[in-house]
């Protein structure tokens, strides 16, 4: 495992196994990672070898959903310009809506309208 990156779970490609896996580790045993769910359910992984705590992975997966709410966000503003300009407005006017200039715009959003 590299330092930094998170771990997932054992069960995260295993949904028939266990539906209610929470897909990154929270523990190894040995060279088997857990989600807390799933070491809640464990009944033979890591008996024996002493559990590893995991750094909490929670505020990846804050930073997961929030990169999630930009990309729709950004595909939104990518439809949001097409109808624009579609409607007939100038790159000067979504620049000027996108507190950009009108080459900006126009460089950020090639190949729409």
């Amino acid at each position: 495992m590299t330092a930094g990156v998170a771990t997932a779970c054992y069960y995260a490609s295993r949904p028939d196994q266990r539906p209610a896996c929470q897909h990154l580790a929270v523990v190894r045993y040995g060279p088997t990672a857990l989600c807390a769910d799933c070491d809640r359910r464990r009944s033979a992984v890591g008996k024996g070898t002493a559990p590893v705590p995991l750094p909490d992975p929670t505020a990846l997966v804050e930073v997961l959903v929030a990169r999630q709410a930009c990309a729709r966000a950004e595909e939104a503003l990518r439809e949001a310009v097409a109808r624009a300009r579609g409607a007939g407005q100038p790159w000067s006017a979504l620049g000027n809506v996108l507190g950009t200039s009108r080459q900006a715009a126009q460089q950020r959003f090639a190949g729409i309208g």
